[in-house]
């Protein structure tokens, strides 16, 4: 008999190793047997059973704080709301007190008038602003009542101020009476502009006579020229003119008080004659001729 070579002991070969059990299957654990169970479907079935999953909760805090924020955004809101309405509410009973009411009403009593003259009388003035008593100071038409103001015979301007709360400030520049015509048997008094002043049956003092043809095509002419001159005098020798006369409107004339005749001409370079007159007037003359100006006639 043949003997086998001695050898190392058979490799023993390891058991095969199990396959990975499945649902419904056995298996056996230490010599115990359990059922196999599907972890996947029983997750899916616990989820079911247990409903949906409760949202991620914040905290207490952060609840309370955010809760708290709202609440004071609705609060600034509401303060806003208070003070717009409470604002409207004071410019409403402001406007109505301004603009509604008697508290800053106009009183004529308070009315004050600088310039008033024996042209323009300051009674006068003041009834053409007593239609608007107890109007509110604030919506008095006062360009309108400026206006009102330079209708009166003798204004040749006027300012109207307010001066609160029931006053006004009326200046008003009067016209300047120039000469004086004689119509029929009165005198009229007229400014540099011939607007007619006042007409009295006396001649009014201070006021040059002033004669111009009358019913002739060189009325007009004559009377304005005249005027112009009149009105273009210095004062000083405005007050020293008795009277005046143009038979046109190149032949102005006047006399002074002294008994002096001057010959003016044309109403041009009024100026210029008014400076060679008051350069002559200290030197004794019956005549002053200055209808040429650079040229002028003593005798």
């Amino acid at each position: 008999m043949t003997r086998r070579p001695p050898s190392f002991p058979p490799r023993s070969t390891p058991p095969p190793r199990p396959s990975a059990p499945t649902s419904g299957d056995l298996a056996v654990i230490d010599d115990d047997v359990v059922d196999v169970v599907d972890v996947d479907a029983t997750a899916s079935q616990i989820a079911e059973l247990s409903g949906p999953a409760d949202p991620p909760r914040v905290s207490d805090g952060l609840a309370d704080r955010l809760a708290e924020r709202r609440r004071a955004r609705r609060r600034l809101r509401l303060r806003a709301v208070w003070l717009v309405a409470a604002a409207v509410v004071l410019l409403a009973g402001a406007g109505y007190l301004a603009l509604g009411s008697s508290v800053l009403a106009l009183h004529t009593d308070a009315v004050s008038v600088t310039g008033a003259n024996e042209i323009v009388d300051e009674a006068d003035v003041l009834a053409v602003v007593e239609p608007h008593e107890g109007e509110p100071l604030l919506r008095l038409d006062t360009p309108g009542l400026r206006q009102e103001l330079l209708g009166l015979v003798g204004v040749l301007d006027v300012t109207v101020q307010r001066e609160l709360p029931h006053g006004l400030r009326i200046t008003i520049e009067p016209r300047v009476p120039v000469a004086t015509v004689r119509d029929g048997g009165d005198f009229v008094l007229l400014d540099g502009d011939g607007v007619e002043l006042a007409r009295t049956a006396d001649r009014p003092d201070g006021v040059p006579l002033v004669s111009v043809p009358v019913g002739s095509t060189d009325t007009a002419a004559a009377l304005e020229a005249v005027l112009d001159v009149m009105s273009a005098l210095p004062s000083d020798i405005l007050d020293q003119v008795a009277d005046a006369s143009a038979r046109t409107a190149f032949e102005v004339e006047f006399e002074l008080d002294s008994g002096a005749r001057v010959v003016w001409g044309s109403a041009e370079q009024n100026a210029l004659k008014s400076e060679v007159l008051t350069a002559l007037l200290p030197v004794p003359a019956q005549v002053y001729d200055v209808s040429a100006p650079l040229s002028p006639i003593t005798r």
